[in-house]
């Protein structure tokens, strides 16, 4: 029996959060998405995420301070966070790994590594949960 997934997608930019569910629409993951860190953070409370997709880029709250939060708090710190960005410095990659993210993925997205990635930390996020259910 194959768990429904759910993934969440943060980015401050509609066209942004449409190209990444176009991308993943056929993969069977049940789609969430919200427009900025601060719904994001409203939004794990009310669902068990498997994965999220978080933009460095957005206003009021940055992809690197929601990804701090997320993983400083008991409830959310073992959902997988794959950061989306239009920037590929070495500074931004290397502060998406400290803030606690375990992917990067440039803008625009190649279609086959966001799937991917997705699929890979949607399936070792649902195995590390099954195993600690044991």
């Amino acid at each position: 029996m194959k768990m429904e997934s759910k993934i969440l997608i943060v980015d401050d930019v509609p066209k942004n959060i449409q190209m990444a569910m176009n991308i993943l629409k056929n993969e069977g993951h049940k789609m969430y998405y919200a427009k900025s860190g601060e719904m994001a953070l409203k939004l794990v409370n009310e669902h068990d995420f498997d994965l999220i997709l978080l933009d460095i880029m957005m206003p009021d709250m940055n992809g690197f301070t929601v990804c701090s939060k997320l993983k400083s708090d008991e409830k959310t710190k073992n959902i997988p966070v794959i950061f989306l960005s239009g920037k590929d410095s070495t500074q931004d990659i290397e502060q998406a790994y400290e803030s606690g993210g375990l992917d990067y993925v440039v803008k625009p997205f190649i279609n086959i590594e966001l799937i991917t990635k997705a699929n890979s930390y949607v399936k070792l996020k649902q195995l590390e949960d099954k195993f600690n259910r044991l």
